[in-house]
C-alpha cells in the first residue's frame, strides 16, 4: 500500500525549510562569503544577472569578488518539487525578492530563485538565478 503524504504538510515543510535556508544564505553572502561553497552542491549552477558560473568553488570565487553588500528580504515563497520529478529526493523551489545595497551604490531591487535539495541533513543549492529588477516607465 502506498503512503499518502498530505500536501499541506509538504508545503509547510517547504516553507519552513525555505525560511531557514534563506536566513542562512543571505547571512553568509553579507557577512561570511568564505562559507558560501558549503551551501552549493559541487555541480551547482549560478546565473547571476546574466553571468553563468558552474561548480561550488567557482560560485564562491565569483560571489567573493562582489563588493560588500547588505540584503533586505521583502518576500519569500517556497514550493515542494513533486518527488516523481526528482526521484524521491526532497527538493524545494525557493523564490526570494528584496533589496540589496552594494558598497557605495544605490539600493537595487532583486529577485532570486533557488532550487535546493537535501543531502543527508543539509540543504544544498542545485541551481541559483538572480536578476536585478528594473522599474518600467
Amino acid at each position: 500500500m502506498a503512503v499518502v503524504i498530505d500536501k499541506k504538510v509538504l508545503i509547510d515543510e517547504a516553507c519552513s525549510t525555505a525560511l531557514e535556508f534563506t536566513k542562512l544564505y543571505y547571512d553568509c553572502l553579507d557577512k561570511k562569503r568564505n562559507r558560501l561553497c558549503k551551501l552549493y552542491m559541487e555541480t551547482a549552477v549560478l546565473i547571476w544577472n546574466g553571468n553563468s558560473v558552474s561548480g561550488n568553488m567557482q560560485i564562491q570565487s565569483f560571489l567573493e569578488k562582489l563588493p560588500a553588500c547588505d540584503h533586505q528580504i521583502v518576500s519569500l515563497d517556497a514550493q515542494p518539487i513533486h518527488e516523481e520529478a526528482i526521484k524521491g529526493q526532497p527538493t524545494v523551489m525557493v523564490v526570494v525578492a528584496g533589496i540589496v545595497r552594494f558598497e557605495k551604490k544605490p539600493a537595487q531591487p532583486f529577485c532570486q530563485n533557488f532550487l535546493i535539495t537535501a543531502q543527508d541533513t543539509t540543504w544544498k543549492v542545485v541551481s541559483d538565478c538572480l536578476r536585478f529588477q528594473q522599474v518600467l516607465s
